[in-house]
């Protein structure tokens, strides 16, 4: 069994989406420490041994080989060695598998942790007879650099250092949280902070965009359904996302989305932590703490009746405000800085900022906020523009002065309130990204740095039609 000392330094280094990371990966992989202790693996390692991912990470390596899970683990000759090792293998179930660890140093020489890749033998992989390649060695210092950022949130300025605080102090607690801030901000990464620092970190954490769910779907979505509860429904039922988040974090972004009736069932779920599928009557119990989110004035949609005053106040027992990057400039170089150094790895380059390139990051308002700045940092990298950055920067700083000069709204015939001005910038940015896309609302959206869903709505509130 893992010693709790090992569990503790790998939640130390630990980042926000290694898990997520790991388990879309389609091939075994695991993370080991110095001791063989299993830290982190995926559901494709899990089943080549025949058992469960959480007993696996409960796992020694040393132990596995013992009981015949693995008839050998290459794994547990690095820390001998500090070097690579990698072969063949087989698993309890019979499966020939070719694997390859690799150590992660610290800053003395030391083994820390090894990263364990698989390719099962249908593959025709066979690491002992080639190298792995390059990709797979970007993904491993890309893994590498996750390991030793525990947390994706940069908090230089007092105002995010504010806000963190904040999370840190409310995560002890199992109070609902009301997360607020502009698109972009972080809300999806504070939410998973707080899961990460509670007593239920242990458990599902649950993510929802109740924008993106079909208005005809999101009670199905919610509550699940029993096999044959409506036509096109699974003859073997699903489980609903309150029940999937019990023992857990249940997170609803864009709560504001949340059609009116659901925002009633949702109350009620809250209440009496009970959920019933539909075309079902079995109740079935459920414990999750919900953290919820959004860039809209939920306290106007009430007065308003667009939302439900009871669920706001049950909802809203703790607000956290994400300030803007605009307002909060001295974690912007930071946070480049962030991405430039995952971004390098996950690339093979070494790009730097230069001196115009750091002026114009902390001059630029950022209106996507920090979905717009890795957008523009992996952009640069990609596009390989430090080798072009005083002409690039060139041309941005002049379009930026052109398209927002003083005159600017008399050329452009736009006048009027603040939020009709804002309307009319917005829609002809968005009729702008859409033509400069060829119409592609996929791409179009990415590029916005909005949901596919908010795109349409927008182009349906502003009736633009390409």
């Amino acid at each position: 069994m893992p010693s709790n000392n090992s569990r503790k330094s790998m939640s130390s280094y630990s980042e926000p989406y290694i898990k997520q990371i790991f388990e879309n990966l389609p091939d075994p992989i695991f993370l080991t420490d110095a001791e063989g202790n299993v830290l982190l693996s995926n559901s494709t390692t899990a089943f080549t041994l025949d058992m469960s991912l959480s007993q696996l990470i409960q796992s020694n390596l040393k132990d596995l080989v013992e009981k015949g899970y693995y008839s050998f683990s290459y794994a547990l000759e690095v820390p001998k060695t500090k070097k690579e090792a990698k072969g063949e293998i087989k698993t309890k179930l019979g499966m020939t598998i070719y694997t390859k660890s690799t150590p992660i140093l610290d800053e003395d020489g030391n083994v820390i942790f090894i990263v364990t890749y698989g390719k099962k033998k249908d593959k025709e992989v066979n690491f002992g007879q080639a190298d792995i390649s390059e990709q797979q060695k970007r993904e491993i210092d890309y893994l590498r650099s996750y390991v030793f950022n525990e947390e994706s949130i940069i908090a230089e300025s007092k105002a995010m250092k504010k806000t963190l605080l904040m999370a840190h102090t409310v995560a002890q607690t199992d109070g609902s949280v009301l997360i607020c801030g502009e698109s972009g901000t972080g809300k999806e990464v504070l939410a998973k902070y707080i899961h990460r620092r509670s007593k239920r970190a242990d458990g599902p954490f649950i993510a929802v965009n109740c924008a993106a769910l079909p208005e005809n779907l999101v009670e199905s979505e919610l509550f699940g359904y029993e096999k044959g509860a409506f036509t096109g429904a699974s003859n073997k039922g699903k489980i609903g996302l309150f029940e999937a988040a019990n023992g857990g974090t249940l997170f609803l972004d864009e709560i504001a989305e949340l059609p009116l009736d659901q925002q009633a069932k949702l109350l009620r779920v809250l209440e009496t932590k009970v959920v019933r599928r539909i075309g079902g009557n079995k109740e079935y119990r459920t414990d999750f703490r919900l953290l919820t989110a959004t860039n809209k004035d939920l306290k106007k949609m009430v007065s308003e009746g667009d939302f439900r005053h009871d669920l706001y106040f049950r909802i809203n027992i703790v607000k956290i405000d994400i300030p803007p990057l605009r307002e909060r400039p001295e974690d912007t170089l930071a946070m480049a800085q962030h991405f430039i150094e995952l971004l390098n790895k996950k690339y093979g380059c070494d790009y730097k900022l230069d001196n115009k390139t750091m002026n114009f990051l902390q001059q630029y308002d950022w209106p996507g906020n920090i979905r717009e700045l890795r957008n523009f940092i992996e952009s640069t990298i990609i596009t390989n523009l430090s080798k072009y950055s005083d002409s690039a920067l060139s041309l941005i700083q002049q379009s930026s002065q052109k398209r927002f000069n003083k005159d600017c709204f008399d050329i452009m015939g736009i006048e009027g309130t603040l939020k009709e001005v804002t309307a009319n910038i917005e829609k002809l940015y968005i009729t702008h990204v859409l033509e400069k896309n060829n119409g592609k609302k996929s791409k179009t959206a990415e590029m916005l740095g909005i949901h596919r869903t908010v795109l349409y709505r927008k182009m349906k509130d502003y009736n633009i039609e390409i």
